[in-house]
């Protein structure tokens, strides 16, 4: 299956629309299926991080139950949306293109849970030179193929019509083995491995 990045539903409809409010509410399910979050906590708790940068923080779930876990850290969400009201004041929100972040430093370790791949290759090649120099990488993805395709599905009456569309475009732009790190991997130490319900989990971390 050829990788393909397409625009989502979901990011062209107004927050308080209520199919929107609705998908939001079923990405909370999907996560818990996937378990991409609790993955990223688990990798962190590893690396001990003086700095976490979300990428695509979206409503803020992940922040928040990282500046739990590691109350020390400074903690930093990055997405084009405005700051959450839910987020917790000791969390930094940058409003904007992540492209247009420049805090990442040799001490950043990076997280994104659903969100790589919606880039293209193109901006998966900026976002591979742009965090060269961070000191690690966690990203949980969804794995491209059929028997995604076909787990995503049975989820089909539990969810709305954006989702199931959302759901099944993100499978066919997510990744398949070795794809992260032949972008990401350079001069680091890589892992991949597969979660039970059709995520890829990557891990870079500098040599």
């Amino acid at each position: 299956m050829k990788r393909l990045v397409a625009p989502e539903i979901l990011d062209s409809l107004p927050a308080e629309d209520p199919r929107a409010v609705r998908s939001r509410r079923d990405l909370r399910l999907i996560n818990r299926f996937m378990r991409g979050e609790a993955w990223i906590l688990s990798q962190l708790a590893q690396l001990n991080p003086t700095q976490v940068v979300e990428l695509g923080a979206g409503e803020g779930w992940l922040v928040d139950a990282v500046k739990r876990r590691f109350p020390s850290a400074q903690v930093v969400g990055v997405d084009l949306v405005s700051r959450p009201s839910t987020v917790q004041s000791g969390v930094e929100w940058h409003a904007g293109d992540i492209f247009a972040y420049e805090g990442f430093d040799a001490d950043t370790v990076v997280v994104a849970n659903l969100f790589v791949h919606h880039l293209s290759e193109a901006d998966l090649r900026r976002l591979a030179e742009k965090l060269s120099g961070v000191r690690a990488i966690l990203f949980a993805e969804p794995y491209r193929g059929r028997i995604p395709m076909g787990m995503g599905r049975v989820l089909f009456p539990f969810i709305n019509e954006v989702t199931r569309h959302d759901m099944l475009m993100s499978i066919q732009a997510g990744f398949r083995a070795g794809e992260l790190g032949a972008v990401f991997g350079v001069e680091s130490r890589c892992s991949e491995e597969r979660g039970v319900f059709g995520g890829i989990r990557f891990r870079a971390v500098r040599a």
